[in-house]
């Protein structure tokens, strides 16, 4: 027996539920996504690039705190902050726009 079936619903008719009875979780459960994977991606050119915060915020000019918050909070970041950030870490930005 599936796990789905001995829980109860199916997680895809249950979202489905939650979504119709408050339209705008949708939105807000995809943007909170879009928001992880930017997290995931700062961190993992940090990363990548074998720097701590600290090597980040020192070529950034800025202090280990501001660049834990890029990370941790990248919701409001600036295309110029994130530029910085991502020269920093020895990287570029790219933007793509899709319909």
């Amino acid at each position: 027996m599936s796990t789905e079936k001995r829980l109860g619903k199916p997680w895809s008719e249950l979202r489905d539920e939650l979504y119709a009875k408050d339209p705008g979780m949708e939105a807000r459960v995809k943007q909170d996504v879009e928001e992880l994977r930017i997290r995931a991606k700062l961190y993992a050119a940090r990363k990548e690039a074998g720097l701590t915060q600290d090597q980040v915020a020192e070529r950034m000019q800025v202090n280990r705190s501001y660049v834990s918050r890029l990370e941790n909070h990248p919701e409001n970041m600036k295309l110029a902050t994130l530029n910085k950030y991502a020269q920093a870490v020895g990287m570029r930005v790219e933007i793509a726009l899709h319909a």
